[in-house]
C-alpha cells in the first residue's frame, strides 16, 4: 500500500460516496479482537491464497474510518500496486489481510492503528492513531523472485541449477530465446558473490560452465554469432580443459570469419577428442572457409586501388567523453563506523543519461517529499546506509526504506527504465544503478572499486567520483560478514548529502 499526495478536498470521500455501496457476503475477524476485520464483497476465483514470499498485485482505495476521507487509491492512478507478502514492505494489516485473499477476491478491511500506522501516523493525510479502511481487490499473485543477496552459496547453486534445467527443457523444445533467458538467470546468481572456495567453488563452477556452454549453443541456434563468441570465451576462461568450451568458442569464431582464432580453438578440441566426428567436421569446414576467404581477398585486392579502404567500414560508437566541469555535481558525507564523516563528490552524466542523473541529484537534495511505499520515510539518501560492500568489487547503498537491498524507490515512482549503456564499468569510482533485472531502477546504486566489465549492458553507469577516493578506500577495507554487510559499529552511513 502506498500513499500518494493528498487529493483535493472535494474528492475526499468514502467508498459509499464514490460507487455503489457493496454487498458484504461474509465477515471475518482475522485478529479475533476486532482490530483486523475483513468484509468480503466478491468471492475469489481460486482456492489457493498467497504465501510468504509471493508477489501480489492489487487494486485498492484507502480512507479514514473516522470521516471517510480518501487518502490513496491505486484505482485513481490507474496502476495496480505490487508488493511481496511477509517482507515488511507494507503495513501489518496488509501483510496479514491480503495473505487471506483468493485470486479475484475483493474485500473491505478495517484496521486498528496497531495494524496501520500506529501512534506515528503518516504525514498530513493519516493522523496519529487512525483507524483505516481499505477496499482491496487481489488481481493476481505468483512466487516472488528469491532475494539473491541473502541466499547462501549452496542456495544460489541450487537456484542456478534449477534455471539451467528449465533452460535445457526450453532448448529441447526449440524455444532458444527462452532457454537463453533461463541460463542468464542462472549465471546472475553468481555474479556478485565473493569468496567462493573449496567444494562451494567446485559446485558453482560446474553449474556456471554448463550455463555458459548452453548460452553459446543457444546463441548459435539463434544465429547470434557475436554473443556466442562471448559466452564461448567465458566458458574457456572458466575451464580451459573443457573440450566443449574450446569447440563452441571455435565454432562461433568461425561464423564471424575469425578463422585463425577459430582454427586454434578447434585444434585444441580435436587433439583432446580426436575421434569426435562433429569436431573434425567443423575443423575441416573452418579450413575450407579460410581458404575461400583468402582467395576472395586476393581477387578483390586489385580493385581496391583508387578507393578508400575505410569506405565500407561500419560506424563504431565510441565511449562518450564527458566535460566534467560542465556536469552537475552532488556530494555525500559518509561516516564509516565511529570515524568522523568524510565527503565524496560526484559528477553526474546528465549529458548521456539525464533522467538517471536527475534521480540521483533529487535524492541527494531530499526535496521530493515522502516515499509512496512508506509514507513515513523521506524520499532521500540522507540517513541511509551502504548495506553491502565487497572488497575489489563495489559498495552498494540507496535503500532508504528497508536498508537491506530489498527496498528504495525513484523520484519517478517505484521503478524506471534503463536509460542507456553508453558508459562502461571501466575504472574505480564509477556510479552505477543497482537493479533486479532490466528496467528495474529505483534508488539503489553502487560505486565501483575496480573495473567490472561483466556488468556492462546490465547496469546504467551515470556518474563518477571526482573527489574523496580516500573514503572509498576506508569503506572497501571495512570488515563485513558472510553476506557482505558491513560490521563496523554504527555501520556505514550517509549522514548528509546535497548538490553543488
Amino acid at each position: 500500500m502506498s500513499s500518494s499526495a493528498a487529493v483535493d478536498q472535494e474528492q475526499n470521500s468514502s467508498i459509499a460516496n464514490t460507487e455503489e455501496e457493496p454487498v458484504v457476503l461474509r465477515t471475518d475477524d482475522l485478529s479475533g479482537d476486532g482490530h483486523c476485520v475483513k468484509e468480503v464483497t466478491k468471492e475469489g476465483l481460486s482456492e489457493d491464497t498467497p504465501k510468504p514470499g509471493d508477489e501480489v498485485e492489487v487494486h485498492y482505495t484507502g480512507w479514514l474510518k473516522a470521516n471517510g476521507e480518501v487518502f490513496d487509491s491505486s484505482r485513481k492512478r490507474g496502476t495496480p500496486f505490487k508488493f511481496t507478502i511477509g517482507k515488511g514492505q507494507v503495513i501489518k494489516g496488509w501483510d496479514e489481510g491480503v495473505a487471506t485473499m483468493h485470486r479475484g477476491e475483493r474485500a473491505i478491511f478495517t484496521f486498528h492503528p496497531d495494524f496501520g500506522y500506529g501512534a506515528a501516523g503518516a504525514g498530513a493525510e493519516i493522523p496519529p492513531n487512525s483507524w483505516l479502511k481499505f477496499d482491496v481487490e487481489l488481481l493476481s499473485f505468483k512466487p516472488g523472485k528469491p532475494d539473491k543477496w541473502s541466499m547462501s552459496k549452496q542456495e544460489k547453486v541450487a537456484a542456478a541449477s534449477a534455471c539451467k534445467e528449465k533452460g535445457n527443457a526450453a532448448f529441447k523444445a526449440g524455444e532458444y530465446e527462452e532457454a537463453l533467458e533461463q541460463y542468464k538467470e542462472g549465471v546472475d546468481y553468481f555474479e556478485q558473490t565473493s569468496s567462493w572456495s573449496g567444494a562451494d567453488k567446485e559446485d558453482k563452477d560446474k553449474v556456471l560452465l554448463s550455463c555458459y556452454l548452453n548460452m553459446a549453443n543457444s546463441c548459435m541456434k539463434l544465429a547470434d554469432w557475436y554473443a556466442a563468441v562471448e559466452y564461448g570465451k567465458k566458458a574457456v576462461e572458466l575451464d580451459d580443459k573443457s573440450t566443449k568450451a574450446h569447440f563452441r568458442y571455435g565454432a562461433a569464431l568461425m561464423e564471424i570469419a575469425s578463422f585463425k582464432d577459430a582454427k586454434e580453438q578447434l585444434l585444441i578440441a580435436a587433439r583432446a577428442e580426436p575421434q569426435n566426428r562433429e569436431i573434425r567436421t567443423t575443423l575441416a569446414d573452418c579450413k575450407k572457409r579460410a581458404k575461400e576467404a583468402l582467395a576472395e581477398e586476393k581477387t578483390a585486392f586489385g580493385a581496391m586501388f583508387g578507393q578508400s579502404i575505410y569506405s565500407e567500414k561500419a560506424d563504431v560508437e565510441l565511449p562518450p567523453v564527458h566535460d566534467i566541469a560542465k556536469l552537475p555535481k552532488a556530494w555525500m558525507d559518509i561516516k564509516v563506523g565511529t570515524e568522523e564523516p568524510k565527503r565524496v563528490s560526484f559528477a553526474l552524466y546528465s549529458d548521456t543519461v539525464p533522467k538517471t542523473a536527475e534521480n540521483f541529484l533529487a535524492l541527494c537534495r531530499g526535496d521530493s517529499g515522502k516515499c509512496h511505499s512508506k509514507p513515513e520515510v523521506e524520499l532521500a539518501y540522507k540517513g541511509s546506509t551502504f548495506h553491502r560492500v565487497i572488497k575489489g568489487f563495489m559498495m552498494q547503498g540507496g535503500d532508504f526504506t528497508n536498508g537491506n537491498g530489498t527496498g528504495g524507490e525513484s523520484i519517478y515512482g517505484e521503478k524506471f527504465q534503463d536509460e542507456g549503456f553508453r558508459d562502461h564499468h571501466t575504472k574505480r569510482g564509477l556510479l552505477s544503478m543497482a537493479n533486479s533485472g532490466p528496467n528495474t531502477n529505483g534508488s539503489q546504486f553502487f560505486v565501483t572499486f575496480a573495473p567490472t566489465p561483466h556488468l556492462d549492458g546490465k547496469h546504467v553507469v551515470f556518474g563518477e567520483v571526482i573527489d574523496g577516493m580516500d573514503v572509498l578506500d576506508a569503506v572497501e577495507n571495512a570488515p563485513t560478514d558472510a553476506q557482505d554487510k558491513p560490521t563496523v559499529d554504527g555501520g556505514i552511513v550517509i549522514v548528509d548529502c546535497g548538490v553543488e
